[in-house]
């Protein structure tokens, strides 16, 4: 259906073919994105309206075939007219289970190939029982009447057999191909095979789509179009092409591809509208583009991974100037696709324009790899990566594509400002992308080296530490990955800028990509920084000193401007502190001389950071130094006792006066106004160096026991804060586990003598303690006294044969169960309960022992399944007694 010249949408006047800027009526402009909008719009409507008067005619002619038939007896089966829906009579058959068209597609699809494998069996098997004329004959006539038969079937509206039959006779010609080189038909079996079939394939493909064109049909055009992947490949075959040449045969067919869809698609309107009506209407058009594309697309990535892979490992210059010649047409294609395909998608066209970035990135790496010295070939390919990039981020910025979101062009894209075209932004981007990629992976290349330069000292570290005599040791870079990371923060800073720039930095809610940028350049530019005194060849100290005082620096810098882009300066402390903090372990001194300059730095930090109202990340970032600064003192007390020679049990002590200094620090901290939350993370890192220096001296029991000691001692005195009363139970466990340490080094059996005292002062303590002071609790009251006995007797029962200490033991929990439920108290019911279920465990051991050993086997397994199944039958109720429990003992002083 061909359209008409449109005209004026305000008066109806003729414009004529182009139409004028502006109406020769009623002068209404119609050109820029509001015209283009309306003529879209126009055209929609114009679109509506057609389809609206088809199916009003359909609808008269379906009611017209119905009404001639209504007289007609309701058994007689009525078959449906082409395009109306089948109705089926109630109370009729059940549904089928394959619908009308899909067995229809299946008969014809088995029915052509059945055809085809005839016509190969015939050709293979009985082609030598004929004569030339004979053979001729057979496969002409079936493929002249294979392709003749479609335009007749169509007529008659058999679409489907129509299109079958034209897939046959294609088959067929390749057949005829085949039979005609095999029967040697004029001189064609002395032509090469690979050549033979470029050829043919070639043709096949023209004629497959022009026949397709021709007879209006949807399957000879995709055939074609797949077909013509064949003669470029067959070609180089032939001519015996190297991978740089199928590389080229790839592109160069991809290329006529995206030509071919140029020449189908960028028509007028009435071109557009022959174009669909040819191939079968809108939806199959639209199938028919994006499968062209998918296919061309998919074939040209194909080359260019093949150019590009053979150019990387060329073996000589002449091997990459060949190499350059598919690199070359990719570039050209990709331009081409960006800058003049309108008719492609904006992500496409940008992706159109990185494949050609990348083309030209790895042309000019190839090409530098010999002429640059050895080991800096990974800088021939990271140099142009750079450079595209910064160029590509300044293109964005210029255009309009970072300055705020992209509004809707004439076509639909993406315009990316209110001066750029859509090609030139997606290729700003599409260059971008790709650079940026490219870069990216030449960094994965030359990580190994950065990674080994990094951890080199750390290496050294662990041999010197772990108490052997580690070797002599050189710390050395090579120069070409460090400029690969100078490459990529300088890019990285680049974009950071350009974004901040072009988005405004100082609004209220900064960029989020301007601070991705950011942060990725602080953390790339740490490490280029900080190694380049080890490629500059200076020794280990120097370049220790560099990154202690970068670290340093950065930390007086955040004191004096807290509130100034803090996350990307916490980034590079921590960067530049953690590298100073691990390369100083390959050296005795500097572990003590930086740890501990980091501890005093972390001080500083904490106690001014803390001193103000300051927003909240500031107050993460007080309480954090604040906690490193005493784990810092801890590591530097390790350090100090293994310089010094120090067995580790001895050295726990120096860790846990560390420990003890800093629960000091946090109770003054946290008399001072605004220092909460920082003296909770002082005294937390405090609690993890006494649980260290502890777990130091577990090997040497006396050592243990003073250390449980000083432990408890000094959780007795954190419990002097008001808000600290419950670390009393803390420290009162640790002096009695302290208690029980050393009477197991006086190889004591009877620990009972020496607790029962203080068991017996302890309750009349807390006796006192409950009545004198309301509200007291019977933990703190009566825990530590029932503990201090029981405990320890209960340990010393598993290793005693006795009966007494059982027994004994089972009627003071007794007693301390009863009195702790008339007294409705938590702690002894707590305490007593226990101790009595385990002696009775215990007593019980030996004979559940024994029963299961006379037990048949499936025995336990039997009432183990029957016990869930009990269990899971009163669930909700056991659940419901359990919650009255602990409420009940919850609800206890």
């Amino acid at each position: 259906m061909h359209m008409q010249s449109p005209g004026c949408p305000d008066c109806g006047i003729p414009l004529g073919s182009p139409p004028p800027a502006r109406c020769t009526r009623c002068r209404l402009p119609l050109t820029g994105p509001d015209a283009f909008a309306l003529w879209q719009v126009t055209g929609e409507l114009s679109a509506l309206d057609a389809r609206r008067q088809w199916l009003a005619q359909r609808h008269a002619e379906l009611l017209a075939a119905l009404r001639a038939r209504r007289e007609a007896p309701a058994e007689i089966p009525v078959a449906a007219s082409a395009g109306a829906p089948a109705i089926a009579p109630m109370g009729g058959p059940a549904a089928r289970e394959l619908s009308a068209p899909s067995a229809r597609t299946a008969l014809l699809i088995v029915g052509g190939v059945l055809v085809v494998v005839a016509a190969v069996v015939f050709t293979v098997v009985s082609w030598g029982r004929l004569g030339i004329g004979g053979r001729a004959a057979v496969l002409l006539a079936l493929t002249a009447c294979a392709l003749a038969l479609p335009r007749p079937l169509r007529r008659r509206q058999l679409t489907a057999t129509a299109e079958t039959s034209a897939a046959v006779g294609l088959a067929l010609v390749l057949l005829d191909g085949y039979a005609a080189r095999q029967a040697g038909l004029g001189g064609l079996d002395r032509v090469g095979a690979a050549g033979y079939w470029a050829v043919l394939t070639a043709l096949t493909a023209v004629g497959a789509a022009g026949y397709g064109w021709w007879q209006r049909l949807r399957l000879p055009l995709p055939v074609g179009l797949l077909m013509a992947r064949l003669p470029g490949l067959l070609g180089t075959a032939a001519l015996g092409g190297t991978t740089e040449d199928y590389a080229t045969a790839v592109i160069a067919t991809a290329s006529v591809d995206f030509a071919v869809l140029y020449a189908l698609t960028a028509r007028d309107t009435a071109g557009q509208a022959g174009f669909r009506e040819r191939v079968g209407g809108e939806r199959a058009a639209t199938t028919l583009v994006t499968v062209a594309r998918a296919v061309a697309g998919g074939w040209a990535l194909l080359g260019g991974a093949l150019a590009v892979g053979y150019a990387v490992v060329a073996p000589s210059p002449a091997a990459v100037v060949r190499a350059w010649v598919p690199l070359g047409l990719l570039v050209l294609l990709g331009t081409v696709l960006c800058r003049g395909f309108r008719a492609l998608p904006f992500a496409l066209r940008a992706g159109a324009e990185g494949v050609a970035a990348v083309a030209v990135i790895v042309a000019v790496g190839a090409g530098l790899r010999y002429v640059t010295p050895p080991g800096w070939a990974v800088v021939g390919y990271a140099a142009p990566a750079a450079l595209i990039a910064a160029w590509a981020a300044v293109s964005c910025a210029r255009s309009g594509r970072w300055a705020k979101p992209a509004t809707g062009g004439p076509a639909g894209e993406p315009t990316g400002g209110p001066f750029a075209p859509p090609s030139r932004a997606a290729a700003a981007l599409g260059e971008l992308a790709a650079a940026s990629t490219a870069l990216l992976l030449t960094g994965v290349v030359v990580l190994p080296e950065l990674a080994h330069a990094l951890i080199r000292p750390v290496a050294h570290g662990v041999a010197l530490w772990g108490g052997g005599h580690p070797p002599r040791w050189s710390w050395q870079l090579a120069a070409a990955p460090l400029v690969v990371l100078w490459l990529s923060a300088a890019v990285l800073a680049a974009m950071a800028g350009l974004r901040a720039r072009a988005v405004g930095d100082g609004d209220r809610h900064p960029d989020r990509l301007a601070n991705a940028l950011r942060h990725a350049q602080a953390l790339t530019a740490v490490p280029a920084v900080l190694l380049l005194p080890v490629a500059l060849g200076l020794p280990y100290a120097w370049v220790l000193a560099a990154a202690v005082v970068a670290s340093v620096a950065v930390a007086v810098d955040v004191v004096r401007r807290p509130d100034a882009a803090l996350l990307p300066r916490l980034l590079v402390l921590a960067a530049t502190g953690a590298l100073a903090l691990l390369w100083s372990s390959a050296d005795r001194a500097a572990v003590l001389a930086v740890w501990g300059t980091f501890a005093a730095s972390a001080t500083v930090l904490a106690h001014v950071l803390s001193a103000t109202a300051s927003p909240p990340a500031v107050r993460t970032t007080a309480r954090v130094a604040g906690a490193f600064a005493v784990l810092a003192l801890g590591v530097e007390a390790v350090a100090s006792g293994a310089t010094a020679g120090l067995p580790r049990h001895v050295t726990a002590f120096a860790v846990l006066a560390v420990a003890v200094t800093a629960a000091g620090a946090a109770a003054a901290w946290h008399r001072m106004p605004g220092r909460g939350q920082v003296s909770t993370a002082v005294e937390g890192a405090g609690y993890a160096l006494a649980a260290i220096a502890i777990a130091l001296t577990a090997l040497h029991p006396d050592a243990l026991s003073l250390a449980l000691a000083v432990t408890g001692v000094a959780g007795l005195a954190v419990a002097l804060r008001p808000d600290r009363r419950r670390a009393a139970l803390v420290g009162t466990g640790l002096l009695i586990a302290s208690s029980w340490v050393r009477l197991a080094l006086a190889g004591v059996s009877s620990p009972e003598a020496y607790t029962l005292p203080i068991t017996a002062a302890a309750l009349v303590v807390g006796h006192r303690r409950r009545t004198g002071t309301p509200g007291t609790g019977s933990w703190p009251a009566y825990g530590a006294g029932l503990s201090a006995t029981m405990l320890p007797g209960l340990a010393a029962m598993w290793s005693d044969e006795n009966w007494v200490r059982p027994l004994l033991l089972g009627a003071a929990a007794l007693l301390v169960t009863v009195v702790g439920v008339r007294a409705r108290l938590q702690a002894p019911l707590v305490v007593g309960g226990g101790v009595l279920v385990l002696v009775g465990l215990h007593e019980l051991a030996p004979t559940v022992v024994q029963v299961f050993g006379l037990l048949p086997r499936w025995v336990p397994v039997a009432a183990a399944g029957l016990l869930l199944l009990l269990l899971g039958a009163t669930y909700e109720k056991r659940i419901d007694e359990a919650r009255r429990l602990r409420d009940t003992v919850r609800s206890m002083t």
